[in-house]
């Protein structure tokens, strides 16, 4: 019969560690499986009681755009969307966004090449418009006609509808969801500080 030796208050306190250490692994664990939401609804109330790190507003429920956007972004590699949507009429103010957009593209740096631009108008507003004085302005915007209707029933019940009167723009995934919607009053320095968080967190395709 063999004797047992008798731990030591220094063992003693290193087995208590470990098992203090498994309890909280498997407590978080476990507590991530619990909070993650089952439904659009229990998502958008973590949203509330969080808050988000977003400088745009979310589009809630996400929108596939995928009917609209897919035959227009024929790519080996999707690419992260800045889609710029024209209002009735594209003044100063859709102007400014065209800008403003463009420098966000140049300033994402290393991420540059994973996003583009769309900019979107009604067939008419693209036969009125000077797409060479445009193009030479901006030489990595694509720009493409879309009946207003089909973008209208895609975002219809989503927190990105509206009348389409003034020009906004989204955010837009590899995989034509929308998730992010801008304004003419949003400051263009959130959308690079979006899509760069986006770009950073997304794997490259």
């Amino acid at each position: 019969m063999s004797n047992q030796t008798p731990l030591t208050p220094q063992q003693k306190n290193f087995k208590y560690q470990i098992w203090l250490m498994l309890i909280i692994v498997v407590g978080v664990i476990a507590t991530g499986f619990l909070m993650i939401p089952k439904t659009e609804q229990q998502r958008q109330q973590m949203i509330d009681r969080l808050g988000t790190t977003n400088m745009g507003q979310l589009v809630s429920p996400s929108a596939d755009l995928s009917s609209l956007l897919a035959p227009l972004t024929n790519e080996d590699k999707p690419k992260w969307q800045i889609v710029i949507v024209s209002g009735q009429i594209c003044d100063d103010s859709c102007m400014e966004i065209l800008k403003n957009t463009r420098q966000v593209h140049i300033l994402l740096g290393k991420y540059t090449g994973r996003a583009k631009r769309l900019f979107l108008l009604n067939k008419q507003q693209l036969d009125e418009l000077d797409v060479d004085s445009l193009s030479e302005q901006h030489p990595f915007l694509q720009v493409s006609a879309i009946e207003r209707s089909e973008l209208n029933t895609l975002l219809e019940g989503t927190s990105a509808q509206w009348d389409m009167s003034d020009t906004r723009y989204l955010v837009v995934t590899p995989d034509h969801k929308a998730v992010l919607y801008y304004t003419a009053e949003d400051d263009a320095n959130g959308l690079l500080d979006d899509l760069k968080h986006l770009l950073k967190y997304s794997p490259a395709r």
